[in-house]
């Protein structure tokens, strides 16, 4: 968890949008309403993200909150992981995976089965990539911002 602390205040620094943390009882909403739908919970490692930032923006990265965040005065909605799983949940490849973020041109999903995070093509729905955990999937998105 430190780590992630580490890289997020990285990320902060190259200008990211942050939330206030999440609550306990908003993360376990989230993941009553995801074992209402059969998924299972969300992996520890994006609690842990949560508990430090409930969402974030990065150069065209969206990580989902537990709740839909207003921003400026009603000019844009940061949206929630149910809103965008409920969205997507007809999607049959999308099927037994927890839609955490977007990026301009693909979907971060988790697949609790595999337990490990996937990136998918938005278009054609392919799964183009797989990481183990979190900080590889930041490290995939901000590797300029973290290498510096």
């Amino acid at each position: 968890m430190r780590i992630l602390h580490q890289v997020l205040k990285k990320i902060y620094q190259d200008y990211a949008v942050f939330f206030p943390p999440a609550k306990l009882s908003e993360i376990q909403k989230v993941n009553f309403e995801l074992s209402q739908t059969g998924l299972a919970s969300l992996p520890q490692d994006y609690i842990d993200f949560l508990m430090m930032t409930n969402g974030l923006f990065h150069n065209g990265l969206e990580m989902f909150s537990t709740t839909e965040h207003e921003r400026d005065k009603g000019a844009f909605f940061h949206r929630s992981i149910m809103q965008m799983q409920k969205l997507f949940s007809q999607n049959p490849i999308l099927k037994n995976k927890i839609m955490l973020a977007q990026a301009p041109e693909e979907f971060v999903v988790y697949d609790f089965q595999k337990k490990e995070y996937q990136l998918v093509d938005r278009y054609s729905y392919t799964v183009f990539l797989k990481l183990p955990n979190l900080l590889d999937v930041f490290y995939y998105y901000t590797k300029p911002v973290l290498d510096k």
